[in-house]
């Protein structure tokens, strides 16, 4: 059995982003090109959002975490796996850019505790900031970044640039200006026509979370020009020849109109999709790595299983025809969505991933479009 050629080729960049609707297996996709990388001989990490454990268990780790792990028993290169945790990530981070009393006080304050706990934005931000770490560290020859669904996919690859703007804007500039006391800071506010806003919040929030909010953009003022940097550099990262980016979809009409949004959306912001992926999109022939083929004549069985015959040539017509049917929508959404992408159809495995040889299999049972 080989991998078909388009996914060896993809998998000499530096980056590779998967992307795609929810439930068409993107999360094991990633896993499966970041292990063909590392059987080639590559550095290989997939950072992951949200793996199911049967993923980690053939990948033959206890749990994914925020914690670099390597897979075990892989042979050519090597394959790490982690997990993007919101809260554990930002604290890594913190511990990264930050030092002794900064560090501490960024740590305890409670508006910091609050955002790096959420699953929005600071999700996005955090994901950023990981990805500027694992692709200039200079540990991995290749990062699969496996993404959220569809528009949580867009928040991260986003996330940089918005974050460089949000930082460059003046009214943060205000707020982390070192020459201004607390006290002179509110009084500015005021000044500026803030008021009755800064009294509305302390009626809601309380003074207390009002003064922490100061402190927290206060505290970080000299780690800006860092996050500015690595903002922008993660944001030319996206948008380098180097990345690619593959959109993993089904062939099902609810998972093509999903993934068309997201493909048109990645080709307007980032960069057109490389590879295009449909997963189980056919069933292979016993044993083999082509899809089912349409029985030629009538099988030679016995007279008292000619009904039983009858019924499994009917059944695999049915496959057949729904194959083909998805094959053809899937090439005409390539045609529109993603022009001179390649596409390339991954069939359905014989039982759930178990063993890292599952997740080889994957990639094995494929077919290009």
């Amino acid at each position: 059995m080989s991998v078909p050629v388009e996914l060896d080729t993809l998998l000499a960049r530096r980056l590779v982003v998967c992307v795609g609707p929810g439930g068409v297996g993107k999360t094991t996709t990633a896993a499966a090109l970041a292990l063909r990388a590392a059987r080639l001989g590559r550095r290989a990490l997939v950072l992951t959002v949200d793996p199911a454990k049967r993923l980690a268990d053939a990948l033959g780790l206890e749990g994914l975490d925020d914690r670099v792990q390597r897979v075990p028993n892989v042979s050519g290169g090597s394959l790490d796996a982690a997990m993007l945790d919101t809260k554990a990530s930002f604290d890594a981070l913190i511990a990264r850019v930050a030092e002794g009393e900064a560090r501490d006080a960024i740590l305890d304050n409670r508006v910091y505790r609050a955002f790096s706990k959420t699953l929005a934005r600071s999700h996005a931000y955090v994901a950023a900031e990981r990805l500027y770490d694992v692709t200039h560290g200079g540990s991995y020859d290749l990062v699969v970044l496996d993404t959220p669904p569809t528009r949580s996919a867009l928040e991260i690859l986003d996330a940089p640039s918005k974050l460089a703007q949000f930082l460059d804007q003046d009214v943060l500039r205000f707020f982390l200006e070192e020459r201004r006391g607390l006290a002179g800071t509110f009084a500015s506010l005021a000044g500026l026509g803030g008021a009755a806003a800064l009294e509305l919040l302390g009626r809601l929030a309380g003074k207390t979370v009002v003064a922490e909010l100061v402190a927290f953009f206060r505290v970080l003022a000299h780690l800006r020009e860092g996050f500015q940097h690595r903002a922008e550099v993660t944001s030319a990262l996206l948008r380098d020849p180097a990345t690619a980016y593959v959109l993993v979809a089904s062939s099902s009409p609810t998972s093509l109109d999903d993934a068309r949004h997201l493909g048109s959306e990645l080709a307007k912001k980032h960069a057109p999709a490389s590879l295009v992926l449909f997963n189980k999109a056919f069933v292979a022939e016993p044993g083999e790595a082509r899809p089912l083929d349409a029985p030629v004549g009538a099988l030679d069985v016995p007279a008292a299983l000619e009904p039983t015959a009858r019924k499994l040539r009917a059944l695999r017509e049915d496959l057949v025809h729904d194959r083909e049917r998805g094959f053809g929508l899937a090439r005409r959404f390539v045609d529109d969505v993603a022009p001179g992408a390649r596409a390339v159809a991954l069939g359905e495995l014989e039982r759930d991933l178990r063993t890292v040889e599952d997740l080889d299999r994957m990639l094995e049972v494929a077919t290009t479009l």
